[in-house]
């Protein structure tokens, strides 16, 4: 594997892009191969004025970053997407979302991360698989 990519790091790479800064992500904790990131609630984020809940694209980007994330925190360098899977368990309401990403498997070639997302009730809101490439 690569070399460790401390917290510091990690926060620096996750708010270097507009798109994590646009959601408002945040780096809870990491250690190798493992991460947190949280996402605060705006409204929008809302799937429309009569749909009181999150979009599902919105949810699928956390997961995105968070598999991603943990796959960097695993084999030390970024990594492009190559495959994401979602399945939505519950609709999110107007809350903070905190997504546990944990990677699988990090080959020479793929990688492949997990990631459930917790509402502010700590129940999941859904869950999610990522593959990434880890080829140099």
């Amino acid at each position: 594997m690569g070399r460790v990519i401390d917290l510091a790091d990690l926060e620096a790479a996750l708010n270097a892009s507009p798109f994590h800064r646009f959601l408002g992500l945040r780096l809870e904790r990491a250690a190798r191969g493992e991460v947190a990131v949280a996402m605060a609630f705006r409204d929008e984020f809302l799937a429309g004025p009569e749909n009181p809940y999150i979009h599902g694209g919105v949810i699928a980007s956390l997961i995105d970053t968070a598999a991603c994330f943990a796959v960097i925190a695993g084999v030390g360098r970024d990594v492009p997407t190559l495959d994401l899977r979602v399945d939505y368990l519950r609709p999110a309401g107007r809350e903070r979302l905190q997504a546990v990403g944990r990677m699988i498997k990090g080959g020479r070639t793929v990688a492949v991360a997990d990631v459930e997302v917790l509402g502010a009730d700590q129940r999941a809101i859904a869950v999610g698989r990522g593959l990434f490439s880890t080829k140099e």
